[in-house]
């Protein structure tokens, strides 16, 4: 016995289809884009800077989201584009004080790369501490006071 086959063809979709199905092809956007951004804040100091550019991209992406989800009128699917853009916002902010402190970061990173104990490891954080410091007294003339260093 021979099954019947099926004579329908596939229809395209319509535009109302269309709309409707753009903010899922936004979100999983937005979410490459966020985990991207993520996985690059992790990287030491030359390739962090990937990170901005992904967070930006997030950002421009969680607006065109949102854009989308107001038009279809999925106003309960919003919340993505709007802690999207937060941690993207977040992900600038946070490369970008990395930036701002480059040599004592990288040296912090250089160093703890090179440690194999935790007494190193104590060492890198104690001169990373002492660096910050002397970053801070430089821009500000003020001494840093950080918590638990006393």
């Amino acid at each position: 016995m021979t099954s019947p086959q099926n004579t329908e063809e596939k229809k395209a979709p319509t535009p109302e289809e269309e709309a409707q199905a753009a903010p899922a092809r936004h979100g999983l956007v937005l979410i490459l884009l966020i985990l991207a951004s993520v996985l690059t804040f992790t990287y030491q100091l030359p390739f962090k800077l990937a990170a901005i550019g992904f967070a930006i991209a997030a950002v421009v992406w969680s607006v065109k989201y949102i854009v989308a989800v107001v038009k279809t009128k999925q106003r309960r699917n919003m919340s993505l584009g709007i802690l999207g853009g937060l941690l993207s916002i977040y992900l600038i902010f946070s490369t970008m004080s990395s930036v701002i402190l480059w040599p004592v970061q990288s040296k912090y990173e250089e160093c703890l790369r090179d440690a194999i104990t935790q007494q190193a490891q104590l060492s890198c954080t104690s001169e990373y501490q002492s660096g910050l410091g002397d970053w801070f007294k430089q821009v500000t003339g003020q001494d840093l006071d950080l918590p638990g260093t006393n």
